[in-house]
């Protein structure tokens, strides 16, 4: 998913670490929070992107103001959605078509979109859908100007959305075995922003618009694309069955997600911006200390057990295919079900000072994907607001001290980089761009030489070099002597530079022939809300976003515009009739 460039330099404060300093004593250790096996067990929690931006839409109470949907038999053609968000109008316009199945590609380099589209900031004139109906569908290719905000692409599902399309068509609801290990219509490939191909830069947005924060237009992007996956294929079974065909009734019509497949791009942002990592992981890890620094009452205990309940449902209900690295769904529901069982012992006599931590110990001892999940049940009853997460987020990775002697250099490096020796330092594969597509990759040293293609991540190693160096040089000698005579470490040196951030950096070597990008990819994914990992490789996995989320037809409705949608269960076990077009 090429969702990656939002920052925002000029707006911080120290916000995030006086929030930090307040819980530091019950903040958990960066050496359990950034080790691989941490990383990797990452999930969605109460603050990932597309539960924020659904909180947002309700407590601000957006509205959808227009949906216009012009599709031929095939599904081919326009569809637009308005929103009206605090005196903004949002608009989604997306375009699609049909290709045969061989075009399809979860790859940044296709050229081939069944379903291409944008979110715009502001109406939606003659002129600028003149722009849109020739720009977006180029993609890459294509240019645009500062009012669209996000640009997307994807393709359907061969493998369900025709098979829905058909049930629905024939009056019935899908096939709950069918769709139990995939759970989406439609794929998507990227979510661009932030300045590319003449869009809006983030640092155009104000803080207080109603997409302001991080992601918050990718996520809006997002959740308009699933809309779109509901309409095309309710149209499509409509076209095919006539009067006789169904709507998704109120079981399926929120539980399909859309899909998305992630690749290498993920990890190079990780380690080249430590500052966000940081914001990312404390946002969790500030709001766990918050709850573990209390006492709980009884209605938050029972908040955390009906979570833990929901997700063994969900899980139950999920595929029992191959999941390694991870979990399968199927493993996960003994996992959640020891889980909720430790919770019920723990409560049994009542509730006493330290439980959760108790219980995370528990967990730990059994498996790190038991205590991880814990640590989202928990996220469930954090008190820590939306307006501070938008602000914690907002990072300035401007700030640069370099340290003067080698002395002040040594200091920082067992400081932040102690963890250096317990980690594989093998330097066996270099990162790159490859020539016909500049996607990043990653290949051996002895294969391939990188000829300038490449992507200097490889941070540990470095870092353990410049230590090396520095065991030969005076503790007072100057930082500028050192790099007079060693420049080749002047990457080191600027990323010890600034301020420490405790929980900035990945405890790995992206360079090691163990190194398995999956665990990264996990933990950003987990941040912007994606679910139900599906490793293809070592290097790739798909991902469910919104699978449970309202619909946009929801907004302004209350009663249905809750906070409760994610890890939804399967539906029904046959077929059903009913719910007619």
């Amino acid at each position: 998913m090429t969702t990656v460039e939002p920052t925002r330099s000029s707006v911080t404060g120290g916000a995030l670490a006086d929030a930090a300093a307040e819980v530091a004593s019950a903040l958990r250790d960066p050496a359990v929070v950034m080790d691989p096996a941490t990383v990797g067990a990452a999930r969605p929690f109460r603050h990932s992107f597309s539960r924020s931006l659904i909180r947002r839409a309700a407590s601000a109470e957006w509205r959808l103001v227009d949906r216009h949907v012009a599709l031929d038999d095939e599904g081919q053609g326009e569809v637009r959605y308005v929103i009206e968000a605090e005196g903004h109008t949002l608009s989604f316009v997306g375009f699609t078509i049909v290709t045969e199945e061989g075009g399809h590609t979860d790859r940044v380099i296709g050229t081939d979109w069944e379903i291409t589209a944008a979110l715009v900031d502001g109406p939606l004139d003659d002129e600028l859908l003149a722009t849109l109906r020739s720009e977006v569908p180029k993609q890459e290719r294509g240019r645009l100007d500062p009012r669209v905000l996000t640009l997307t692409r994807g393709n359907r599902s061969v493998r369900f959305f025709d098979a829905v399309a058909d049930r629905l068509a024939a009056g019935r609801q899908p096939d709950p075995e069918l769709v139990a290990d995939t759970r989406y219509l439609m794929r998507s490939t990227a979510f661009y922003g932030n300045g590319k191909y003449g869009m809006r830069s983030f640092d155009g947005l104000d803080a207080e618009h109603p997409v302001g924060a991080p992601y918050r237009a990718q996520m809006l992007c997002g959740w308009c694309y699933r809309e779109l996956s509901f309409d095309v294929v309710e149209h499509v079974a409509r076209v095919r069955g006539g009067d006789a065909a169904a709507r998704l009734d109120d079981g399926w019509d929120r539980f399909f997600g859309l899909g998305n497949a992630t690749g290498m791009g993920l990890v190079p942002f990780a380690f080249k911006h430590p500052a966000i990592v940081d914001a990312w992981a404390s946002v969790r890890e500030v709001g766990l200390a918050r709850v573990r620094a209390r006492r709980p009452d009884p209605d938050e205990v029972a908040v955390v057990r009906a979570w833990l309940l929901r997700a063994c449902e969900h899980f139950a209900t999920g595929t029992d295919r191959d999941c390694a690295p991870f979990h399968s769904p199927a493993q996960l529901v003994g996992i959640t079900d020891t889980l909720l069982r430790f919770v019920d012992d723990e409560f049994a006599d009542g509730i006493t000072d330290g439980c959760w931590d108790r219980l995370l110990a528990m967990a730990d001892s059994i498996d790190v994907e038991m205590r991880e999940l814990l640590v989202a049940a928990l996220g469930e009853i954090d008190r820590t607001t939306d307006a501070e997460v938008d602000e914690w987020l907002r990072v300035d990775e401007s700030s640069v001290a370099t340290p003067e002697t080698v002395a002040e250099l040594r200091a920082r490096i067992a400081e932040r980089f102690g963890w250096l020796d317990g980690v594989a330092l093998d330097d066996t594969y270099w990162w790159l761009l490859t020539d016909n597509n500049e996607e990043p990759r990653r290949a051996p040293h002895d294969r391939l030489d990188a000829d300038n293609r490449e992507l200097v991540i490889d941070v540990a190693l470095r870092v353990r070099r410049l230590r090396d160096t520095l065991e030969s040089w005076d503790a007072a000698a100057a930082v500028a002597e050192v790099l007079v005579a060693h420049p080749e470490h002047r990457l080191a040196v600027d990323r010890l530079a600034g301020p420490a951030h405790r929980y900035g950096e990945p405890r790995d070597n992206a360079c090691s022939a163990d190194y398995l990008p999956l665990q990264l990819q996990r933990f950003q994914l987990a941040m912007y809300g994606m679910d139900d990992y599906r490793p293809k490789s070592t290097d790739w996995l798909r991902v469910a976003l919104f699978q449970g989320a309202p619909r946009l037809a929801d907004l302004g409705t209350p009663d249905r515009l809750t906070d409760d949608w994610m890890l939804p269960a399967r539906p029904g076990t046959g077929p059903t009739e009913g719910n007619p077009l």
